[in-house]
């Protein structure tokens, strides 16, 4: 096994705690049964620094000393950053454990997948898949390695056979690009508060007799300024800084959608929707399974509920949602 150590500058975009750490794996494959662990690559924040550690199974032979040696370091900490982990590299992990008869202690952390984050987002981004290399395409991440993955496994598997420092360096080099753009793009985290919620502050900051406008400010930056328009909506994202329009019809109203239309009805005479528990009465020729352009109540621009700090934040990520949803 080979062991490498470096220590990088870094001034984190969103907060990073030193209980959590960064995790990349490159593997032979992607089943585990018969698949080996190549590397192993993490980086942590330390004094103001990001150390990035990586043991390297240089035998083909070392995957239970790749894994003692990894456990050992990240034994105190309580939340790993990953992209796609939890669906390859954790799952992988987890069998190599069984495999050797470990304790995983990954399976006892907070996993925090950017994957699961960016996902929801992907049409609204106009993303035609979440793959890693299509967001760092996204977001202008540029990598020092040539080496696909493809190109990964056929390196490391000539290195096994004829051991060459170029191909180990190439393949260091590739898990070093894959730590160091998980570092930059920690603002996926932005991404995540928006769809919960995470503002520091939200209002309403103008009405006209067309539209109602929202405005609300979130901890820190998202990674690129996003503009996306729906019927009645308009949606914009710059920096810190929120924009969401309504429409307002001629009632000097517009339209809050409920989550989860499979537990509301439509009422197609009163032109709103209600949840299931207050539609039983309701005769069935007046009433239809609501849909994510149908599951929504209409309020008047004068609500009290608009003017309540809590219930406003809530209006702005039921519409987020629904923007993802039906875009």
């Amino acid at each position: 096994m080979l062991q490498i150590t470096k220590e990088i500058s870094y001034t984190p975009s969103y907060p990073v705690d030193r209980d959590t750490f960064f995790l990349c794996i490159d593997t032979t494959g992607f089943q585990a049964e018969v698949s080996a662990i190549a590397t192993i690559g993490i980086a942590y924040l330390s004094n103001q620094k990001i150390i990035i550690e990586q043991w390297f199974n240089n035998s083909g032979l070392d995957q239970k000393e790749l894994l003692l040696a990894f456990f050992e370091k990240i034994h105190s900490k309580h939340a790993v950053i990953t992209y796609y982990g939890n669906r390859f590299s954790l799952p992988f992990l987890e069998k190599k454990c069984q495999e050797y008869n470990l304790i995983n202690p990954l399976s006892s952390m907070e996993s925090k997948d950017y994957y699961e984050m960016i996902h929801p987002f992907q049409r609204i981004l106009g993303l035609s898949s979440c793959r890693q290399s299509a967001i760092e395409a996204y977001f202008g991440c540029q990598r020092s390695s040539n080496l696909s993955g493809k190109k990964l496994v056929r390196a490391y598997q000539n290195y096994i056979k004829k051991p060459d420092t170029a191909d180990a360096e190439a393949i260091l080099l590739h898990n070093q690009d894959s730590l160091e753009i998980l570092l930059q793009l920690i603002s996926i985290f932005s991404y995540n508060d928006l769809l919960h919620g995470n503002f520091t502050d939200c209002r309403i900051q103008s009405i006209t007799s067309k539209q109602i406008l929202f405005c609300f400010d979130l901890p820190f930056a998202i990674l690129k300024s996003l503009q996306y328009s729906a019927p009645d909506c308009h949606l914009s994202l710059c920096d810190k800084k929120g924009l969401l329009s309504l429409s307002i019809d001629n009632n000097m109203q517009f339209k809050h959608y409920f989550p989860n239309p499979k537990d509301y009805y439509y009422l197609t005479v009163e032109d709103r929707a209600v949840h299931k528990s207050l539609a039983s009465y309701v005769p069935k020729e007046f009433k239809q399974k609501a849909t994510h352009a149908t599951c929504y109540e209409k309020l008047s621009v004068e609500h009290p509920a608009l003017r309540q700090k809590h219930s406003l934040c809530q209006f702005i990520v039921d519409t987020i949602r629904h923007l993802i949803c039906i875009s």
